[in-house]
């Protein structure tokens, strides 16, 4: 009778919890609209953005630096290969060099004209916030200010990984001998990861206002079933009389130590 009871009384948390559920997305829009995480997330995807958007003028160029650092190398180690006896060595030399040039270029270039932060701030700024629904699509268009420059890193560090190493093997694969070339190569190739060891800053900050605005559900996840714990022979057999194809589950929550 233990576990029935447990069962009752899980059954019975788990229909209030789903009822509740239910009735705050039916729940018509309130003034201060707390039912969205949108409004509820502190900081707010705008205020983030606004701070964003001041630090973006001062730290532009250095933005990149965890995509600079490994194409830096591999132009070093191409420009190191380019001085070496045979065509095949120099060959191979002015093709990471090439990479790992163009890498900087780009890198440059990008800080130069793609400011995401204060474009998405500007876009933003003339948007009212008199009513929940103006205050919300303000919201949900500063997440996606952060976002895009998220996922677009998140493709553009792949591709800077593969290509830095590349360059930086098609250098130590050379049939000519040199310690020093093959030694800076080397170094090339490990750095060629350097951004899928660390994260661009426009990764981080997309990822850190998604963690706040997880947080507000609290530590409770999702509702689950779990497997009946074992308990009086009597019961169990009454169990299995009852419901002779039914596995022994019992309603449960699944909690998260991260909140």
């Amino acid at each position: 009778m233990k576990n029935s009871k447990a069962g009752i009384f899980s059954l019975a948390f788990l229909v209030a919890s789903s009822g509740a559920a239910l009735q705050a997305e039916s729940a018509p829009a309130s003034k201060d609209g707390y039912q969205y995480p949108e409004l509820l997330v502190v900081p707010k995807a705008s205020q983030r953005l606004a701070t964003l958007a001041n630090q973006e003028s001062k730290s532009r160029f250095s933005t990149h630096v965890v995509l600079q650092a490994p194409a830096f190398f591999t132009l070093l180690a191409g420009l190191s290969a380019t001085g070496m006896k045979e065509p095949q060595s120099r060959e191979a030399g002015a093709i990471a060099s090439g990479i790992g040039l163009g890498w900087l270029i780009g890198t440059v270039g990008l800080s130069a004209m793609y400011t995401p932060y204060r474009n998405g701030q500007q876009d933003i700024a003339g948007m009212g916030d008199k009513s929940t629904e103006q205050t919300l699509i303000k919201e949900r268009r500063a997440e996606e200010a952060l976002y895009f420059p998220a996922y677009l890193m998140r493709r553009v560090q792949y591709i800077s990984a593969f290509t830095n190493f590349a360059g930086a093997i098609a250098v130590t694969s050379l049939p000519e001998e040199n310690d020093k070339v093959k030694a800076l190569a080397g170094v090339a190739a490990v750095m060629a990861f350097l951004p899928l060891v660390f994260d661009h800053p426009w990764i981080i900050n997309h990822d850190q206002q998604q963690e706040y605005k997880k947080k507000i559900y609290g530590p409770v996840t999702q509702l689950i079933l779990m497997p009946q714990e074992a308990g009086d022979e009597d019961d169990e057999l009454q169990w299995a009389q009852a419901r002779p194809t039914r596995p022994a589950l019992t309603p449960g929550i699944e909690l998260s130590l991260r909140f």
